[in-house]
């Protein structure tokens, strides 16, 4: 059975229907703020890996790219998945506002990836109407 990755949202606001390969995998709450669970933990969504892109959301070997709409910025990157993991293995995605780091479930960092951020359209409008 294929394995699956793991995306978390390593910031304070939601991302709202996070896009892999233009598919909608859903949305990831902002990081906790304490007490229950402790501030700072960030929330998670899984994802399932696939050997070819499909018309799902799905972690392919190759590049995907990757939409995440925050509330206030939107983030884009390119994550690309080796076939030297097997397809069977969980993946870890730690999602950043400047970087995407991908890990085994043993903590091993496999790649980072950059992260472009462009305001989002909610924000661009209040920073149109603060002038």
């Amino acid at each position: 059975m294929a394995g699956k990755v793991t995306v978390f949202n390593s910031y304070n606001e939601p991302i709202t229907s996070l896009l892999v390969t233009n598919n909608n995998a859903g949305n990831i709450a902002g990081w906790a703020a304490g007490p229950t669970p402790p501030l700072y933990t960030p929330s998670s969504l899984a994802v399932p890996r696939s050997k070819y892109p499909s018309t799902s959301a799905v972690f392919a070997y190759g590049d995907n790219t990757l939409v995440f709409p925050w509330d206030s910025r939107t983030g884009h990157a390119t994550v690309t998945l080796s076939q030297d993991s097997s397809l069977d293995d969980d993946l870890i995605l730690y999602i950043t506002q400047n970087k995407a780091i991908l890990l085994t479930a043993r903590g091993v960092v496999l790649n980072t990836f950059d992260v472009t951020t462009s305001l989002s359209m909610a924000a661009k409008e209040e920073s149109q109407d603060a002038v």
